[in-house]
């Protein structure tokens, strides 16, 4: 896969350049999708607690996100798709969103100079892959544990981005494997998240539009949607 090199963490981001797509599949680029979906408006995303709280005051939007897997008790939101795609008062809404992993890579990679960088996890696999292509070589950022460690989901979802950037056959046996990999036994199992999310989040495909990072006039990163 020469047209595609991939790293894991904050650290990897924090290196990246030209074109990139950092990968957070349980959870926070699944939530985000879903709160695409649902009609949210803006999507700030925030590298600290602090920074989060500061910003949805500023902005009068919810917070959305954890703190080493679970919710804050000041937040609206727990990092959930499940819980995302219950919620009935999101269209038109702002959400600030934090996370461990995922929007921290996201953070560092925009600051490193990367450009276009993308969100992504399963949910929006094609989309992504078809937005980035179009821009030379990728490096794809699989945020993994903490931002340090490796997830085996979101490696499942990075190799199955990367063969739908190259041409190659995608284990169309993906979302199955994550579906049922050590890290969503864990999920499934922890009293801060909802079972409902692992099968949210190993659905290819889900939703048809990728997640563009942006800086927006006033120095704050947006995701925007793109595509359909």
């Amino acid at each position: 896969m020469d047209r595609v090199t991939f790293g894991t963490g904050i650290a990897d981001a924090a290196q990246a350049t030209g074109t990139t797509i950092v990968i957070d599949t349980f959870r926070a680029f699944t939530t985000a999708a879903v709160l695409f979906a649902a009609g949210v408006d803006t999507l700030y995303l925030a590298e600290s607690l602090d920074e989060a709280r500061q910003l949805a005051h500023a902005v009068g939007g919810f917070l959305c996100g954890e703190d080493n897997g679970s919710r804050p008790p000041d937040f609206d939101l727990s990092n959930s798709p499940l819980e995302a795609s219950l919620r009935d008062d999101l269209a038109g809404a702002t959400i600030v969103q934090r996370t461990s992993s995922g929007t921290r890579s996201v953070v560092a990679a925009l600051r490193a100079g990367a450009q276009p960088v993308y969100a992504a996890s399963l949910v929006v696999a094609t989309a992504t892959a078809t937005a980035a292509r179009v821009n030379g070589p990728v490096t794809i950022i699989s945020s993994g544990l903490h931002g340090t460690e490796p997830a085996e989901e979101d490696d499942l979802t990075a190799t199955f981005i990367a063969d739908l950037i190259t041409g190659s056959t995608a284990d169309p046996l993906t979302g199955q494997r994550i579906r049922t990999c050590d890290r969503a036994l864990t999920l499934a199992r922890a009293p801060w998240a909802h079972a409902g999310d692992v099968d949210i989040a190993a659905e290819p495909d889900r939703y048809p539009f990728a997640m563009e990072a942006i800086v927006d006039g006033v120095g704050q990163v947006q995701l925007v949607s793109t595509g359909p």
